[in-house]
């Protein structure tokens, strides 16, 4: 009779469990994409990472950040 291979199955992780919640920005009165990237990201160039990532909260201009918005923050 051939030994069972139970022990050795290897099972999904709990993706849940293994992904990390991605950093988050809420915007202040009186900020820009451009302050927000050189504060949490210390390079100012990289405002338009954070633009690409939040699109859908920020709409078609950049310039047009609302307090209150909460924006993702590239890794």
């Amino acid at each position: 009779m051939p030994e069972s291979n139970e022990r050795h199955r290897e099972y999904p992780r709990d993706q849940a469990a293994t992904e990390t919640k991605p950093k988050t920005y809420t915007v202040d009165s009186g900020d820009n994409l451009s302050a927000i990237a050189k504060q949490e990201l210390g390079d100012a160039n990289r405002w338009r990472e954070i633009y690409e990532l939040n699109k859908e909260v920020i709409g078609d201009n950049p310039d047009l950040i609302q307090p209150g918005m909460e924006l993702k923050l590239p890794s």
